[in-house]
């Protein structure tokens, strides 16, 4: 990962962004929080609760099993493998450090994948704008009508600043 923002450094004005929606939130909230990026967009990223066993143990639709492939299990992982390898991407210890690049966290309200928390825990930090959409599920698309023009309207309006260009 950090192979390719060495490599975004290279183009344009040497600043790099990350955004991330859903799982990939998850490695932009970590890119995000440790300052290896100029700036970070998390859209419903699982980050902390949603590692918790009373979230993963109990996550719908295949997703133990789609995660597990997505950290190279070769079969559908026990409840017990899966557990344990899910906690890598908890990024509490992040979380708990008070240092951060600008960053941008927004959700549904009714996202039944990742609990509220995850979006809510950046509420307060510094440069951290938090935005919880509601009557919307996972990434501001699942679960009602699409609210995606609104998201990507607030990354539109948020990003350039963050990486020294002129807002469109």
């Amino acid at each position: 990962m950090l192979g390719v923002v060495n490599e975004a450094r290279k183009i344009g004005n040497g600043k790099a962004a990350y955004l991330g929606f859903s799982f990939g939130g998850n490695f932009s909230a970590m890119t995000g929080l440790s300052g290896a990026v100029d700036a970070a967009i998390v859209n419903g990223g699982p980050v902390d609760k949603a590692w918790g066993k009373e979230n993963a143990q109990n996550l719908p639709y295949g997703m133990p099993g789609i995660i597990g492939n997505d950290m190279w299990f070769d079969h559908e992982p026990t409840s017990a493998d899966f557990m344990a390898a899910v906690q890598q991407f908890s990024r509490r210890s992040l979380l708990d450090q008070a240092d951060n690049c600008p960053m941008l966290v927004i959700n549904g309200a009714n996202d039944y994948f990742v609990p509220q928390a995850d979006t809510l825990v950046f509420q307060g930090r510094r440069n951290t704008e938090v935005h919880l959409i509601p009557d919307i599920g996972h990434c501001g698309v699942l679960g009602g009508p699409s609210k995606m023009q609104e998201v990507i309207d607030m990354v539109v309006a948020w990003l350039p600043a963050q990486i020294g260009l002129a807002s469109r």
